[in-house]
């Protein structure tokens, strides 16, 4: 008799616990057909906190996942799968529903440290893009992005275990790969420590056609120069690590516009000598015309038709202009093929970030 009478209060408190638990998912019902989500979470988190039942832990996960918690609600879904005596069902469904807040918290938590990358605010953004890799490890791209904001924050340690870490994990045709390594060197140069060898893709060459094979005369010539590569301040990747891209000098440009050009120009400038020559000649006759002495035939022209005339003979001299002076342009740009030069240089320049500008000229 006793131990029932001690047993009696434990029991009768259960069954309170479980009319308040009821009487909060009626709340929280009224919420949900509401459409007000965040609420009717709040009421079946009260409701399975006091009474832990399947149902109860089904319905908030789903409150809050439509109401855009998908932290939590990844976190209930979860231990809704995991309950031995859930509805196979509703297990079914929540692991659909679990794949689908992944997704949905993963995009929420990428846009927000993006924000905060473009509010200047790269810490920030380092922390939502390792929440965001906890939630789905095999998102590499979370990894590299987090070690670049950390790198921008200026929280070198971090950054460089993390950039080695995507390393260690990623493929080797990965896309962010190269640039994981450029800034891995950067940071091991700048911590004081040896350099690393990387795995890389194989460096893509440039498809210069070899030339052809001259034989050596008997006197030694000079060794060609080679292009100049000027390298301002030190470079973010060591130089066992990156595979060498070649650049051989362009094969040899023919002559033929060049010469053509100088040809055309010529013509044009004799061309147009001529027209300006005949022009002056007809004005002057006009002008002529119109002047008599003692002695002298008076002109039969008008004044209409002398005006013609003299209009005529400043169009064609304004054509022979134009014609001679392109004629002088065409033979400077022909003349400027033939005399240029294919020295071109190249430069890369560092940035303090670690990226990296190739510039060629």
């Amino acid at each position: 008799m006793l131990l029932v009478f001690l047993c009696l209060p434990a029991t009768a408190f259960g069954q309170v616990n479980a009319k308040t638990a009821v009487t909060m998912m009626q709340q929280a019902a009224k919420a949900y057909e509401a459409g007000d989500f965040v609420k009717a979470a709040e009421w079946y988190g009260k409701a399975w906190r006091l009474d832990p039942l399947p149902a109860y832990l089904w319905a908030l996960a789903r409150a809050e996942h439509l109401g855009a918690m998908f932290e939590p609600a990844t976190e209930h879904y979860r231990q809704f799968i995991a309950l031995p005596g859930a509805d196979l069902a509703k297990v079914a469904k929540a692991q659909q529903y679990l794949l689908e807040a992944e997704a949905e918290l993963i995009t929420a938590q990428t846009r927000a440290a993006e924000t905060a990358m473009q509010s200047g605010k790269p810490a920030l953004a380092a922390e939502l893009y390792l929440n965001a890799l906890k939630v789905m490890p095999t998102r590499l791209d979370l990894l590299f992005k987090a070690a670049v904001a950390e790198q921008m924050a200026e929280q070198w340690q971090a950054a460089l275990a993390h950039f080695e870490d995507y390393l260690a994990r990623a493929p080797v045709d990965a896309p962010d790969r190269v640039q994981a390594v450029a800034r891995q060197g950067w940071l091991r140069q700048k911590l004081g420590l040896a350099p690393q060898a990387i795995a890389l893709a194989p460096a893509i060459r440039l498809p210069v056609a070899k030339p052809a094979k001259i034989p050596e005369p008997a006197v030694e010539q000079p060794k060609p120069v080679q292009p100049s590569v000027v390298v301002k301040g030190p470079s973010p990747i060591p130089t066992r690590a990156v595979d060498t891209v070649v650049v051989q000098k362009p094969a040899e440009r023919p002559t033929w516009p060049g010469w053509t050009l100088i040809g055309s120009g010529a013509a044009l400038l004799g061309g147009g000598i001529a027209l300006l020559v005949g022009g002056r000649s007809d004005a002057a006759s006009v002008n002529a015309s119109q002047q008599h002495g003692p002695g002298e035939p008076i002109s039969s022209l008008t004044y209409d038709q002398a005006a013609a005339q003299v209009s005529s003979a400043n169009m064609r001299m304004g054509v022979g202009a134009a014609l001679a002076g392109a004629g002088v342009a065409a033979a400077g740009v022909g003349a400027w093929l033939l005399l240029r030069t294919d020295d071109r240089h190249a430069m890369v320049l560092p940035t303090t970030n670690g990226a990296i500008w190739l510039v060629q000229f």
